[in-house]
């Protein structure tokens, strides 16, 4: 006797009448929601929560309306102003500038600015306090974030692709051009989208929140004229190189550029990460990883700007090793300031993922976190980036006498950079633990640390010797060694002696092996052992141990609803 459905219950007679439809369902659609569904599950749960907020917010739906009503717009406007020589002139570079501009300010500004203010917020409200107690790693958030605004720069690229076609239909800019500046566009707003991100955790005060932030738009806005002003030149006139030097260039750029975007990427990971873990081995390893890729592709152009060594320029390979051997040094006086100031406390979680054998001990125990690991991974880095710069500039020399006198001057400057930034850093190590005796110390005032350690070392020979000579001019002497604005200039000039060399390196060697040897166990600390407790947590975390029954069911309501 069947039941009538007025008499059923409502909701009992809407869910029935559910299961029906679900019914009628194809067995491959379910299978599809399904593995859909799986798939949601497995994808980061940060950016499946930035997209819905990014998609639902007012900021993309009017970015995104006003996108697509300003390429409706340029396109109806530029067809007019081009009439009639659009019918048989080329008018795609005219059509394609107002495109660039139209898609350029969403992504290398709008959306930028976004995961800033996104990343900022979960800061300072203290939400990330609240994510660290979850399964999620810092990684996996900025990582999201990062994902979230790749994807809205996804949606924007599609919404104006039609347009961008259509330019290209018009005639006068080839493929590999229209490739190369979308593909450009595309990477400098990930690229633009991953500073903003290190810049978001960088202060925690209000007045370094604001100072963050108006740093953050005069960089994108700069980058915005920069990148804009290479693209006109790119739409007018094509690219001006051809066949294997252009993949080599484009290769040698993303390379880079993204191993250092990955160093930004894991500095900002390590500032969200809590003190008590281990925020510094994924930097080292981001650091060393940008530096090889630096090493290759430096050697590489000097490899293929002498090959045929008659015919070559010899001073376009002298350029690259000095421009290089210089971005080097910059490089690590930066990162190695601020290494010689981190915190010199290493919990007991960091110190039980320490290698335990002396080979591991030797090989990796540099990356692991700490002022003094930090000093000599910088020294040994530095002083190994610049020796294969010089090693490269020994390979020129046979282009002729030139190359072997430039050879010699970048020997005496090499030698002259590596012990003055020795130097220094063992300064700011010394003020950096003298200052940690009374206040905790942040570890961008090692860059501080560091420049008043140069300053005394210029400023303090110079002011003795001016008095000796009742402030008269006097020329250089011996007495100088460690002021280094002087002793390179007269090394750049080639009127250094070498015995003031020998002295420089003589000295920051001796410094630097003291300062080794009075560090101690703190060079090479010891691994702890890992408590069998916390192993147990470990492998029930990671399911390899099934629960008791006392952890599956601590309120004893498997058995009745009372505990036995």
């Amino acid at each position: 006797m069947a039941i009538a459905e007025e008499s059923i219950d409502p909701s009992l007679a809407q869910i029935l009448r559910g299961t029906a439809a679900e019914d009628k369902i194809p067995i491959w659609l379910k299978k599809l929601d399904a593995w859909a569904t799986r798939a949601g599950d497995a994808v980061n749960p940060i950016l499946v929560k930035e997209t819905r907020q990014a998609l639902k917010s007012r900021q993309f739906v009017v970015t995104f309306s006003l996108l697509l009503f300003a390429s409706l717009a340029w396109t109806v406007v530029g067809a007019l102003l081009s009439m009639p020589q659009i019918y048989y002139m080329p008018s795609a570079p005219y059509m394609l500038t107002g495109y660039y501009f139209v898609l350029a300010v969403p992504m290398l500004l709008v959306v930028p600015l976004a995961a800033y203010r996104s990343l900022e917020g979960e800061v300072d409200d203290g939400t990330l306090e609240l994510l660290s107690i979850t399964s999620l790693s810092p990684r996996q958030i900025v990582t999201g974030k990062l994902a979230s605004a790749a994807l809205q720069m996804l949606l924007y690229f599609v919404a104006l692709f039609p347009c961008v076609a259509f330019a290209y239909t018009l005639r006068g800019v080839d493929l590999p051009t229209l490739a190369l500046l979308m593909g450009i566009l595309i990477l400098a707003g990930l690229g633009l989208t991953i500073f903003a991100l290190a810049m978001a955790p960088v202060s925690q005060g209000r007045m370094g929140q604001i100072a963050s932030l108006l740093a953050t738009i005069a960089l994108l806005v700069g980058a915005e004229f920069a990148i804009g002003s290479f693209a006109m030149n790119l739409i007018q006139f094509g690219i001006p190189i051809e066949g294997t030097d252009l993949f080599s260039l484009i290769a040698a750029t993303i390379a880079v550029l993204a191993s250092f975007l990955f160093i930004l990427l894991m500095a900002t990971t390590a500032k969200l990460t809590p003190e008590s873990e281990n925020r510094s081995t994924g930097i080292r390893v981001a650091v060393l990883l940008h530096l090889f890729c630096v090493l290759v592709v430096a050697n590489g152009f000097v490899r293929e700007l002498t090959d045929g060594l008659a015919t070559q320029n010899p001073y376009d390979g002298a350029a690259i090793v000095s421009i290089a051997t210089a971005y080097f040094v910059l490089f690590w006086a930066f990162v190695g300031s601020m290494m010689c100031a981190e915190a010199p406390t290493m919990t007991a979680r960091i110190r039980r993922e320490l290698p335990g054998t002396f080979l591991t001990r030797l090989l990796w125990t540099w990356l692991t976190p700490g002022p003094a690991t930090g000093l000599i991974f910088t020294v040994v880095c530095l002083a190994a980036c610049v020796g294969s710069m010089h090693f490269i500039m020994i390979q020129m020399a046979p282009m002729g006498p030139w190359a072997v006198s430039q050879g010699a001057t970048h020997f005496q400057l090499s030698v002259l950079l590596v012990s003055y930034l020795t130097f220094g850093l063992v300064g700011v190590r010394v003020l950096i633990s003298f200052l940690r005796t009374r206040n905790a110390v942040n570890v961008r005032v090692g860059m501080a640390a560091l420049a008043v350690v140069l300053l005394l070392m210029a400023v303090v020979p110079y002011s003795i010797a001016l008095h000796w000579n009742d402030y008269r001019q006097f020329e250089y002497s011996a007495w100088q060694a460690s002021n280094w604005v002087w002793t390179l200039e007269r090394a750049a000039n080639g009127a250094i002696d070498p015995i003031v060399v020998y002295i420089v390196a003589s000295a920051a060697a001796l410094a630097f092996l003291v300062h080794l040897v009075l560090l101690g166990q703190r060079v090479l600390p010891q691994r702890l052992a890992t408590p069998e407790r916390v192993l147990d947590e470990y492998r029930r975390l990671s399911g390899w141990v099934p629960p008791t029954k006392e952890e599956s069911d601590p309120l004893g309501l498997g058995t009745g609803g009372t505990k036995t």
